[in-house]
């Protein structure tokens, strides 16, 4: 399923109440009215000062594998071989053999189904949603995946700039949002980071 093409982003300038597009230079091409304010607002609310309480479904929007068939089926030979374990100790010493073999490809499928350094970064992701400082932000790039299935339910990735003390920092995120793909570059959000280290950040409000 391929993501549907972008819409080309417009506002109604408070001055003439036309809706125009959104030009570079934020002002209204009908009677030339700054956009300004308008598009400030357009950020949306401030985040709340942290710590940020998180649901449920946010945490686990975040929280989950790159390949979600390879990691449920790791799961279950897991499952199968902690069964079999037992038995194979106390009574059938023969079955050891099958039981080491679904342990261990039950670890190699979690493993590849959710490697250590995706699961890494969606803590830190995590650390930036719940204790972050907000900053503005602007979406740099928005990234369409034509099959969002293979890797976690990924429909768009996300790069977003911002600033902290004069200084600019990259972040990107990944969306399994239809909705997302309607982004353009441009947009203004928020972003949050954390103080001790600006490159680990978010996007503001986290996905649910």
């Amino acid at each position: 399923m391929e993501p549907p093409e972008p819409l080309e982003p417009r506002l109604v300038c408070p001055a003439c109440g036309t809706s125009v597009p959104v030009a570079p230079e934020a002002r209204c091409e009908v009677c030339g009215g700054s956009l300004a304010d308008v598009l400030e607002a357009s950020r949306g609310p401030r985040p709340p000062l942290p710590p940020r309480r998180l649901t449920r479904a946010q945490r686990r929007a975040i929280l989950r594998p790159k390949l979600r068939a390879h990691h449920d089926l790791g799961t279950l030979f897991l499952a199968l071989g902690a069964l079999m374990l037992p038995v194979a100790l106390a009574f059938l010493r023969p079955l050891l053999l099958m039981t080491a073999i679904f342990l261990g490809v039950g670890f190699l499928l979690r493993r590849s189904g959710w490697p250590g350094a995706l699961r890494r970064e969606q803590r830190r992701r995590l650390r930036a949603l719940r204790w972050g400082l907000p900053a503005p932000a602007e979406l740099t790039r928005v990234e369409r995946h034509v099959i969002p299935s293979l890797e976690a339910g990924r429909v768009v990735q996300l790069d977003y700039a911002f600033t902290v003390h004069g200084q600019p920092f990259l972040g990107s995120i990944p969306s399994p949002h239809l909705a997302d793909a309607q982004r353009r570059p441009g947009e203004r959000v928020w972003a949050v980071y954390l103080a001790e280290d600006p490159r680990i950040s978010a996007l503001w409000p986290p996905e649910s």
